[in-house]
């Protein structure tokens, strides 16, 4: 912990160095190739900006202009017209004045920011309502650090959320944005991987792989949702009874939709080379378990009605207020640092741990599995990093330098396939508190070779609104880091 804070110091520090004011700010639209300035952040001293996290206010007035899309979904969609996304950059400007960086990062963040979408190497990443973005901008002119628009508006970027690509917009001249590879053009599939599905889409992907493949796939159904949705896994396997078993889950997040598509995409991709004999061999001798999909009533949800939905749909009768964060209501340092206790904020851990459908599902299939648990893998959105236990708190794992080193080995594989640059570290280190985790949980209770999470594109620029056509770049990472777990269990 002591190490944490003396790294977290020094990237502090350079928040008191003096800049040139023409670089303080930078209120234009961001590109993707903007430059921003980067410094290592390691959990710790803002941890208690996770304190304010409230609701989002709607837009009235003018801003309340429908879109056609989405109001052909449903009428009663949640708008956030003129809603913005920042990234505070971890770059001093000028002198601090009486404040510390922590405390005008909190400031900040408390009078005008909505929700903490996610702390990265860059910056904070805050989400701040209309009604507040002429005073930050103001508040932002006396403090010692830049910031970047991200997205002007969130309701413009969400509509290019639900955008298809044509062979019109593929780049030809890049081959992982082939549309015409063999295991995107399934015979009776609905999933295109050109856009985002419904929830009813993936669950007829996955009966099209049990069909196709029916000598390689069956499917498990380990429980259903509180709106009666089934929650299934997709076995994948030779039938060797000396397999280890790899279990990988997405989408645990309902307003994280690259996750699923991603995972579909490796999915499609490997059971294709399989059927076809070119499959990796270590990929072929392990039992993998997909599910897909783990909150599927939240996802739709935020398919529907409110695109920034993040919990499941359970309801509370005392506030009225509706979902359970799923990554905070597992039994393990449940309801401590990062979790809420407050029914209508996105990090409500659950009235107790295992609370929910969802979650109870998941422990009795992966406890059901201990014995050949191999590895467990979870992936979502956003941030581009690769984390394994602790979350709760800054400690260690017994088997860290494997993790590391099997992290490390992917990264270098994602640098090759495409050129991404993903971080690594523990998840507390990486995400800052996150107590009640999935992933905690099954280190603590399995304690498998392997356990990760894998927080796919981007490090802010569209956050949780990428756009379609990162569907089969990330599919892509997913299937090399599954390749890699595989290479490397012993």
């Amino acid at each position: 912990m002591h190490y944490a804070y003396a790294l977290l110091a020094v990237a502090l520090a350079a928040l008191w160095l003096p800049q040139p004011e023409a670089v303080r700010r930078y209120d234009l639209f961001a590109r993707s190739g903007d430059n921003l300035v980067r410094l290592p952040f390691f959990g710790g001293g803002v941890a208690q900006l996770l304190r304010y996290l409230r609701p989002l206010e709607q837009p009235s007035g003018g801003l309340s202009r429908r879109s056609p899309l989405r109001a052909a979904l449903d009428e009663n969609y949640v708008s956030y017209r003129g809603v913005q996304l920042w990234k505070l950059n971890f770059n001093g400007t000028r002198k601090m004045g009486d404040k510390s960086p922590d405390a005008q990062f909190q400031q900040f963040v408390e009078d005008f920011g909505s929700e903490v979408w996610n702390v990265n190497q860059d910056g904070i990443d805050v989400i701040i309502e209309h009604k507040n973005v002429a005073a930050a901008q103001q508040y932002m002119a006396q403090t010692a650090f830049s910031y970047n628009i991200m997205i002007d508006d969130l309701e413009t970027a969400i509509d290019e959320t639900y955008t298809e690509i044509s062979d019109t917009d593929t780049d030809q001249d890049n081959p992982l944005a082939n549309y015409s590879l063999p295991w995107l053009n399934r015979e009776g599939v609905l999933l295109t991987w050109r856009r985002y599905h419904d929830q009813a889409d993936i669950q007829q992907f996955l009966q099209n792989v049990l069909e196709t493949h029916a000598e390689l796939a069956e499917i498990v159904q380990i429980g259903v949702t509180r709106n009666k949705r089934p929650l299934e896994v997709l076995r994948v396997s030779n039938g060797n009874s000396n397999n280890f078993a790899v279990f990988v889950d997405a989408g645990m997040q309902a307003r994280d939709w690259l996750s699923p598509a991603a995972l579909t995409y490796a999915i499609s991709k490997l059971t294709w080379l399989w059927e076809q004999g070119q499959a990796d061999r270590a990929m072929r001798h392990i039992d993998w378990y997909f599910l897909p999909l783990v909150n599927p009533d939240g996802y739709q949800y935020s398919r529907l009605t409110d695109r920034l939905w993040t919990k499941n749909r359970n309801y509370d009768a005392a506030t009225g207020c509706y979902g359970v964060n799923l990554d905070r209501n597992f039994d393990y340092a449940w309801g401590e640092a990062g979790a809420s206790s407050n029914p209508c904020k996105n990090l409500y851990r659950g009235a107790k741990s295992f609370s929910e459908p969802e979650t109870r599902a998941m422990r009795s299939f992966l406890l059901g599995m201990r014995d050949y648990l191999g590895a467990y893998v979870s992936f979502g959105g956003y941030g581009q990093t690769i984390t394994y236990p602790w979350g709760d708190a800054d400690y260690v794992t017994s088997n860290q330098r494997q993790l590391r080193h099997t992290a490390r080995q992917a990264i270098l594989n994602f640098r090759r396939l495409n050129h991404a640059e993903y971080s690594m570290g523990s998840s507390y280190r990486q995400k800052l508190a996150r107590s009640g985790n999935a992933a905690d949980w099954v280190q603590q209770h399995i304690e498998p070779q392997f356990v990760y999470n894998v927080f796919l594109k981007d490090q802010g620029r569209y956050g949780y609104l990428m756009p379609p056509h990162y569907i089969l770049e990330s599919g892509e990472e997913v299937y090399e880091f599954l390749k890699t777990i595989a290479q490397q269990l012993q």
